[in-house]
């Protein structure tokens, strides 16, 4: 009798959590940043080191912001188990192993929650790679 109402609980419990992470999965899904289909006219900034900056302002039907950004900047990384990690734009590297250097990806001014690999590109907005050190 013990044993059953022990498996019981095993099983409702086990039965909440598959539910709960369905829930997690659906809201996800639904609300996470999709790329805008079509033709898009977009900015992309990149600021070096030496703070100077170059802007390219350009129309794409790319959906995310790496093949965008191949159409205007020389891209140099490497895919990595986080996605595709920037090394160096226009032949300026950022080594994070000499001087904690790496390339920030900022969208409409905020830090960047994706990988330039998976941040969808939506029109108008602009982008801006920034040298930064940590």
């Amino acid at each position: 009798m013990k044993q059953t109402i022990q498996k019981r609980r095993l099983w409702l419990t086990a039965g909440a959590l598959v539910l709960l992470v369905a829930l997690f999965l659906g809201v996800w899904w639904r609300y996470a940043e999709k790329p805008t289909v079509g033709s898009k006219s977009i900015v992309i900034t990149v600021t070096y080191e030496d703070k100077t900056e170059q802007s390219y302002e350009l129309k794409t039907d790319a959906e995310y912001l790496k093949e965008a950004a191949q159409a205007v900047l020389t891209l140099d990384g490497e895919d990595t188990q986080y996605g595709y990690t920037v090394y160096s734009i226009n032949g300026v590297e950022a080594n994070f192993n000499k001087g904690n250097a790496y390339w920030a990806l900022y969208v409409n001014g905020e830090y960047g929650n994706y990988g330039v690999d998976s941040q969808p590109v939506t029109d108008g907005d602009t982008y801006a790679f920034v040298y930064e050190t940590y």
